[in-house]
């Protein structure tokens, strides 16, 4: 009875490791704020959190612990050992626990369930029928994916709004599908190059070009190199006896993959595929050298275990480089790295990379043995192709580490193939492993069993509850929070009821709480809109909405203040904390010192953004304080020199400070930054600032004021002066001085290294 329940077991468990590996890349939900990765952790926690339990109570039914043990058993352990560390000693514990929502992979969690899920999947796949059906799974996953994104490239989409891009792949990302595909591409190849059992070489042929095509049509440069590399080591590590039997078929995919290469790349007249590659967006990935520098650094300010998992965002805040500007891509905030490994330094430490590295090591080697196998022996559990293209899938996940930081995906996908090889070889199958603390009990009968299962099934079962409902508890806030975010544009109060209910059941995520702030202030500003004139030029506000306004901005500030509480290495959040009080300088007396103090920290967190030195730059013009608002001015115009919007103000400013030859100086670079598209309202509005300093500058007069689009003005009604008093901002804090920014001899502005003197020019 005990065998027939464990054989079942083992059945369920096996059944269970099918379902993931097909569903975890194909599974995506329009309800979560993000509708890839978190639907599919959610799904990992709640089936990894299942897969356990099983697996531990088949140990109570056998009596004993039983665990396959592989090569890559103790680096993957050292790998989480590090990361925990990590998190405990990390400044943003939470970011470093749970992930930066909505981005959840890379977390520690996350790395728990991916372990725990590896060390569940290479104790169950005891024999190759298991791991055939299991590579059936993956497989079958992979062509789902492909031929959606493939349909996707060719503008043929599902019925679903947000799946009607031609970027859209169920994945998440298409360097997510490209990884998918390629780490299970040497298979297929050595299929049709080797004759199989595993394989049928029609299958393999279908899988190789499908596969090649789809990698061909979206991949970067590097994830093309990786497609060669794929098809370089499975041509030369093969017999060559058995490439000139087959070498016909294999010409056959690699000429039809190399003619989608050169239809996507090569421009000629009626050339439609290279049209529709050339509209294909491709992913921004933060470039090598940008990232290099942001690792380093943060791994000279936190050398052993770095600042915590999930931190990425933070340190390239603090670190990017100046040049980061002068990218098209300047004004996004990236995540990750370039490349796994300095995602791994940048985050986790010197510790974490070794750790990584002894990770590749033992895949490298393990890899290695397995390029060349026995034929004689291989063959008789057909083999001797399995575990050449387990081996190079290893090589490849290696390749992937260096062109691409990690995705949910990407890592699942690897230790999946990573399994399959362990348990290819017959050697590591039959090292099995039995655990026992020596505590027996006995039973009416005088039979005895060991304890330990039973001590690890009540652990299992508190530590699960407490995971499932932390799950479930996150899951049903996320839904709300998009939920808010569908019903942001045409309902404030169904928004902000949906982000109280999101609070309510997860408040410790920074991102509800910065939204509710927002939409706290949207809804007053809404009706401070609707006030009307009353004598003297003033609105009247009823004395309702007045309350409702006070009451309104109350809460927004307090949640901005909470959003900066949960995660203050953020500078977004300071950010906007910041735009919150500059935008009710009209109804709330000192709310620009307190802007100013809130954009001090954003500053200090990310000091080489060149915006925030424009909206600080404002704020002193609208005070009239012309002299800080130049310095600002400048110091964005230094860290962007091609920033149009930081010469419009700054000109601006030059022009009210009564220095009409500097501001007719700057005003001229506007224009030239502004040329290539002469059409646009701003390069109109630069020529029109241009023409009236010129004749200023004549003239020896001030240039009137008639412009529209300062720095310093905003859409806000709450900034209006006109308005009473609603809210009471006490005791203005001191305003922390930004970091000095260097001239840039690229920068066409009057240098200044102190706030400028007013122009005695008469």
């Amino acid at each position: 009875m005990r065998n027939r329940l464990s054989t079942y077991l083992d059945y369920v468990i096996t059944f269970l490791l099918f379902v993931v590996a097909g569903l975890t890349p194909l599974i995506f939900f329009n309800q979560m704020t993000e509708f890839y990765e978190m639907p599919k952790m959610v799904f990992l926690v709640v089936a990894t959190t299942l897969l356990v339990g099983l697996w531990i109570f088949s140990w109570i039914v056998k009596g004993k612990i039983v665990i396959t043990r592989t090569p890559l058993d103790i680096p993957l352990l050292v790998l989480l050992v590090v990361i925990l560390i990590s998190t405990y000693l990390s400044p943003t514990r939470y970011e470093a626990i749970f992930g930066n929502f909505p981005r959840v992979h890379d977390s520690a969690a996350s790395w728990v369930v991916y372990i725990l899920l590896y060390f569940v999947t290479v104790s169950h796949l005891r024999d190759l029928t298991k791991i055939k059906m299991f590579l059936n799974v993956l497989y079958g996953s992979a062509v789902i994916a492909a031929l959606l994104t493939i349909l996707a490239f060719f503008h043929m989409f599902l019925p679903l709004d947000f799946a009607k891009a031609v970027n859209f792949t169920p994945t998440g990302s298409t360097f997510s599908t490209i990884a998918f595909l390629l780490l299970l591409l040497p298979l297929p190849i050595l299929s049709v190059i080797t004759p199989n059992k595993f394989m049928p070489m029609p299958l393999a042929v279908v899988l190789t070009i499908l596969f090649g095509v789809t990698v061909a049509l979206t991949a970067s440069v590097p994830s093309l190199v990786a497609l060669l590399i794929a098809f370089a080591l499975c041509f030369f590590l093969s017999k060559p006896h058995q490439v000139k039997k087959t070498l016909p078929l294999f010409l056959v995919t690699v000429v039809v993959i190399g003619l989608a290469l050169i239809f996507a790349y090569v421009p000629f007249s009626g050339n439609v595929l290279q049209q529709l590659e050339a509209n294909f967006p491709k992913e921004i990935q933060l470039p090598f050298v940008t990232s290099w520098n942001i690792s380093v650094t943060s791994f000279r300010d936190n050398p052993f275990f770095g600042p915590g998992p999930s931190s990425y965002l933070f340190s390239f805040s603090s670190y990017k480089p100046v040049a980061f500007n002068l990218l098209p891509f300047w004004n996004f905030s990236f995540d990750t790295s370039y490349n796994e490994f300095l995602q791994t330094l940048g985050t986790v430490g010197i510790f974490g990379f070794l750790a990584l590295m002894y990770f590749c090591v033992v895949i490298l080697v393990n890899s290695w043995r397995n390029l060349a196998v026995d034929t004689q022996d291989a063959e008789q559990d057909n083999t001797h192709v399995l575990l050449p293209a387990m081996a190079m899938s290893g090589l490849l996940a290696i390749v992937l580490f260096a062109i691409h930081a990690t995705t949910l995906v990407s890592i699942v996908v690897t230790l999946f193939v990573l399994a399959v090889l362990m348990m290819a070889q017959k050697s590591i199958r039959e090292r099995v492993t039995e655990l026992s603390l020596g505590i027996k009990a006995s039973t009416a009968g005088n039979r005895q069993f060991d304890l330990f299962p039973i001590i690890l099934f009540v652990i299992y079962v508190v530590a699960a509850f407490a995971v499932l409902y932390n799950t479930v508890t996150m899951t049903a806030a996320d839904y709300y929070h998009r939920r808010a975010l569908e019903t942001a544009n045409t309902n404030g109060a169904q928004t902000y009821a949906f982000l109280q209910k999101a609070e309510t059941l997860n408040p410790y995520v920074d991102l509800y709480r910065v939204d509710m702030s927002q939409t706290n202030f949207a809804l007053a500003n809404a009706i401070a809109a609707r006030a009307k004139p009353g004598k003297n030029g003033t609105l009247n506000l009823s004395a309702q909405d007045r309350q409702t306004i006070q009451t309104l901005l109350a809460q927004s500030i307090n949640e901005a203040k909470a959003g900066v509480l949960l995660s203050p290495r953020n500078p977004r959040n300071w950010e906007v904390l910041a735009s919150i009080y500059r935008n009710i300088d009209g109804v709330a007396q000192n709310a620009l010192a307190f802007s100013l103090s809130a954009y001090g920290q954003a500053i200090q967190l990310d000091p080489l953004n060149p915006t925030l030195r424009l909206n600080v730059g404002g704020i002193y013009y609208i005070t009239k304080n012309y002299n800080n608002a130049i310095q600002n001015f400048t110091d964005a115009a230094n860290l962007k020199p091609d920033y149009p919007n930081a010469y419009y103000n700054l000109s601006i400013a030059y022009r009210d400070n009564n220095d009409p030859v500097d501001a007719l100086a700057v005003a001229n670079q506007t224009v030239v930054l502004l040329q290539s598209n002469p059409n646009s309202p701003d390069y109109k509005t630069a020529v029109q600032l241009q023409s009236e300093l010129k004749a200023a500058v004549a003239k020896q007069q001030k240039a009137a004021s008639t412009e529209k689009a300062t720095a310093g003005q905003s859409n806000s009604a709450l900034q209006n002066s006109n308005l009473p008093k609603v809210a009471n901002l006490n005791n203005p804090p001191s305003v922390t001085p930004a970091p000095t920014v260097q001239p840039n001899p690229k920068a066409a502005v009057p240098q200044v290294t102190s706030a400028p003197a007013k122009s005695t020019k008469k």
